[in-house]
């Protein structure tokens, strides 16, 4: 199979899910955790039996509460409870109400985020992934500013970035689906297994396009640039294909076997490295060609 040949074919599978994804995150939005919304989170196990319809009146009658309360309902009368940023006599008022009104429990677990902090973070998060973004592009150009002017270092950068683009796209509209059928929350673990996966789609990206590179000093009078990327591919693809596999292998691993608590991090990283792969190989060096042509033409 001529990969390069059949680009059309990718660009059209890409623009598809890059489709499907930006309409899922324009119809569902984001389901952001406590991480970026602030609040108070606490797991609960109450001695008596109780129903989530119980605690949602309960919520529902509290002066402290503006906004509507998250509660899930877990195994052995356990429940989630998730609440706007309060301040902590208000939070220690709604406990005490609540050991009154519903009967005892005990507290599992409790986190809270200020909202302020909340808003830093978010800021911080596109900070560091604009910052991530511009320093490979600059990178990318630097490293590979030797190749001839024909050619042009910054389209080097450029494919590298779309790609990456690519990537995070389809990885948050695949979580935002996930949010609005499974309630699953972004937070700080799926930030860094977003950036994890900038890094892993980088690096594979990186290899092809040195490889282009190198095979440009050595291309024959009779080759194109198409069939030097294309020889650039093909050499390459056993050893993509191979780091994916076994980077795959121990995260499903993860997923199946370990701990409940890291499962959505494990899964944005199998998802991303998944994707991350199909980039490097059939979108980012394509990329290059289509773009030397479309140069060409003008």
């Amino acid at each position: 199979m001529n990969i390069t040949s059949l680009r059309r074919l990718w660009f059209s599978i890409s623009a598809t899910l890059l489709l499907a994804s930006l309409v899922i995150v324009g119809v569902f939005s984001l389901n952001l955790g406590l991480d970026f919304t602030g609040g108070a989170r606490w797991d609960v196990q109450f001695e008596e039996p109780t129903t989530v319809a119980e605690l949602n009146t309960f919520f529902a009658n509290r002066s402290e509460l503006s906004q509507e309360v998250e509660i899930q309902a877990s195994t052995d009368n356990t429940y989630l409870i998730t609440i706007e940023d309060l301040p902590d006599a208000d939070i220690q008022t709604i406990s005490a109400s609540l050991t009154s009104e519903i009967g005892k429990y005990e507290q599992t677990s409790y986190r809270k985020v200020d909202a302020t902090i909340g808003q830093s973070f978010k800021q911080k998060t596109l900070y560091a992934i604009a910052t991530a973004l511009i320093g490979i592009i600059f990178f990318v150009a630097f490293a590979f500013r030797k190749i001839p002017a024909a050619i042009n270092p910054w389209r080097f950068g450029g494919v590298a970035i779309l790609a990456l683009l690519h990537d995070i796209i389809i990885v948050l509209g695949v979580f935002v689906l996930l949010g609005a059928l499974y309630d699953v929350e972004l937070d700080l673990s799926f930030i860094t297994a977003l950036l994890a996966t900038l890094g892993f789609s980088v690096n594979d990206t990186i290899v092809i396009l040195d490889r282009v590179r190198e095979n440009i000093r050595l291309q024959k009078a009779s080759e194109t640039f198409e069939d030097t990327v294309e020889k650039s591919v093909k050499q390459t693809l056993l050893r993509s294909l191979n780091t994916s596999v076994s980077t795959l292998l121990p995260l499903v691993a993860l997923f199946i076997f370990g701990a409940e608590s890291i499962a959505l991090f494990v899964l944005a990283l199998i998802i991303g490295i998944v994707v991350g792969t199909y980039s490097s190989i059939f979108l980012a060096a394509p990329m290059l060609v289509e773009w030397k042509n479309w140069a060409d033409k003008k």
